[in-house]
């Protein structure tokens, strides 16, 4: 690895015989800034020192493969955005410096040849003319006779790369380009305009804006492979949007296709942009990458050497290793797999049990399971006991980490390898020629990741949930509703708002403010506030004080009795939702038994901690029937 601290003008070096460019491969995602970025970046130039300090380029220099006289290609990995909008910046002031000349009155032999000068340097900070190049030489065109370079080439994506040679046409400083229809309305048009409008016209200040340009100071790290530059980016914080490993394993992935298998690079990202849209989200997308091998790895053909198990600072290690081994079958079976994920996480199958149960995976928080349920999925029918055992094993999945998620056990650390322990116990076992059956499967999921017991799991339940795992409390007010809830009222207790936020959340009967009102005092406490004060935080995070509500904010520590008071139709984020405990929420309308007297949240003349103690044992039994895990038997506990 090759660090050098440099400003911009030797970061583009234009003296004599330089031959540096930085290239965007092709493939990778398009210019992304917007607005507030280059707003951001011209305001850092004119409102700072010179020198200020840009950040790193991290770039990928394959030296061997040049023959002499060829120019220096820089792949960059990170400082797409950066480069390209400083090369739109520069080419709209220089459509302005031209301007400003041809208009100036009177400018002096001297300063004429000064512009001259400020022209010609941005001109070759942008294109180089390479008047012995040869037609096809990696990253070269032609316009006429003549060969030019890019000396910051964008992404092709998007038509980025069109839009830009285009835009250079329009500031003057590239001929003979073709009009890129539409370019105004894309993010590199329309950065170019921003440009152009936001510059000063004036001669002087334009030279001065040029000068701190020239100055702004940058860290060009240069590393041989991706692997390397894919590590840097954990500990490197820059304006740049860091590339994803999936990213960096698809710019591998399609260089080795068109080197070893004689693939098109075009056609390979088509093909690559396949596994994207069946794995849309990033997070997802490294998940999956990780997934793959861990279920996986029990195969010679994806094992690699001393890696038991994939993780996030190895994964560019390991699909590098594997895809230079075989890059044309590595490919076809991620391309396969991501099919098989992408259902899983959306929970695409006719099954309406495997749906429901899939769907409720991704609610609980179940991550680390979808690396065996890609494998199990991945199997052929004739290894499976039947066709129930899929719909089983998902089934007892949703239980187990139910379980798991409230109780913490077993730790997280565990669970990767517990499931890559299990795929390769199952694995061996379809190689010996016997069936994966549910009850053997069931023995050794438990043998590996032995869940916390029944009576562990109540004890978690009974205890402050909310304040251990909101997320959990959550879920399992929605399943209690969900398990009793009535025909008239069945709200989306899923539905997100515009700014991806629940719009249904968890409401405490008893308010969780430190200072507790009055009125909230005196029904719990007789007046007593530092008994009413030690009384709430008992229970104030248990279940049995716990309901959900679209206007948590509106209850908040209102009286009980208007708590409960019903406010029918309320338009909360586009959505009509019923507030107060007598909504037609089951959660609110189920029974409970106090000292031989039958309440419910709804119904309750009065709110205290006996009350809530009753319903928490209630909501308690209901979950713990509900989740019972294979064998196991459960005797309600009465409140």
């Amino acid at each position: 690895m090759q660090a050098q601290h440099m400003p911009f003008t030797k970061l583009i070096n234009v003296d004599q015989g330089a031959r540096e460019h930085f290239h965007i491969p092709k493939y990778q995602r398009e210019y992304t800034w917007r607005r507030v970025q280059w707003e951001q970046l011209l305001n850092d130039i004119e409102d700072n020192d010179p020198g200020y300090f840009m950040g790193s380029i991290i770039c990928v220099n394959d030296s061997q493969s040049l023959s002499p006289g060829d120019e220096l290609i820089f792949e960059v990995i990170d400082g797409q955005q950066r480069l390209t909008t400083l090369s739109l910046l520069l080419a709209a002031i220089y459509e302005a410096l031209k301007s400003a000349s041809s208009t100036q009155a009177c400018l002096s032999e001297q300063d004429e040849e000064d512009v001259r000068n400020y022209l010609t340097n941005i001109r070759s900070k942008l294109v180089k003319r390479k008047r012995d190049g040869k037609a096809g030489e990696l990253g070269s065109f032609s316009v006429g006779k003549d060969i030019y370079f890019l000396r910051v080439q964008p992404s092709a994506q998007a038509h980025n790369l069109e839009d830009y040679r285009f835009l250079l046409g329009v500031a003057g400083i590239l001929d003979g380009q073709q009009k890129a229809l539409y370019c105004g309305n894309r993010l590199l048009g329309k950065a170019f305009a921003y440009f152009q409008d936001k510059i000063s016209k004036d001669l002087t200040s334009l030279i001065r804006l040029i000068s701190k340009i020239n100055d702004l100071m940058f860290v060009q790290i240069t590393v041989s492979s991706q692997s390397d530059a894919f590590t840097l980016f954990e500990s490197l914080n820059n304006r740049g949007l860091p590339l994803s490993a999936m990213d960096i394993i698809k710019n591998k992935m399609l260089a080795q296709m068109e080197r070893k298998h004689g693939v098109d690079i075009d056609d390979s990202f088509t093909r690559w942009q396949s596994i994207i849209d069946a794995i849309p989200d990033a997070q997802d997308q490294e998940r999956f990458l990780r997934h793959f091998y861990n279920a996986n790895k029990h195969r010679k053909e994806i094992r690699v050497e001393k890696v038991s198990r994939a993780t996030r600072s190895i994964i560019i290690r390991i699909f590098e290793a594997l895809i230079n081994r075989n890059a044309s079958l590595v490919f076809d079976e991620l391309t396969s797999a991501a099919e098989t994920y992408g259902y899983l996480l959306r929970a695409q199958y006719k099954s309406k049990p495997l749906e429901r149960n899939l769907t409720e995976l991704e609610r609980i928080g179940s991550t680390p399971v979808y690396q065996l349920l890609l494998y199990l999925f991945t199997l052929e029918g004739k290894h499976l006991e039947d066709d129930r055992f899929l719909i089983n094993v998902v089934d007892l999945m949703r239980r187990y980490f139910i379980r798991r998620n409230v109780t913490d056990t077993p730790p997280t650390r565990l669970i990767d390898q517990g499931l890559i322990d299990l795929i390769e116990v199952c694995a061996a076992r379809i190689k010996s020629g016997r069936l994966l059956e549910f009850d053997w499967f069931v023995d050794e999921f438990m043998k590996g990741l032995r869940p916390a017991s029944l009576d562990e799991f109540q004890s978690s339940l009974e205890g402050d949930i909310y304040e251990n795992n909101i997320a959990m409390a959550r879920y399992l007010l929605i399943q209690v509703d969900q398990l009793h809830h009535t025909r008239e009222y069945q709200p989306d207790f899923w539905a997100r708002d515009e700014k991806d936020r629940f719009i249904w959340t968890v409401e405490h009967v008893l308010p969780q403010a430190e200072r507790l009102p009055e009125h909230w005092v005196h029904m719990i406490a007789d007046g007593d506030k530092k008994a009413a004060a030690g009384l709430q935080n008992e229970c104030v995070h248990r279940l049995g004080n716990l309901t959900l509500s679209g206007y948590n904010s509106d209850l908040a520590t209102a009286p009980f009795e208007k708590k409960q008071k019903l406010s029918k139709d309320k338009n909360f984020l586009g959505q009509k939702i019923n507030i107060g405990y007598r909504n037609g929420l089951a959660l609110n309308a189920l029974t409970f038994e106090c000292q031989d007297e039958e309440y419910s949240l709804s119904s309750a003349p009065y709110w205290n901690p006996e009350l809530i103690e009753a319903r928490t044992q209630t909501l308690v039994n209901m979950i713990l029937e509900a989740n019972l895990l294979p064998g196991e038997r459960f005797g309600r506990k009465k409140g």
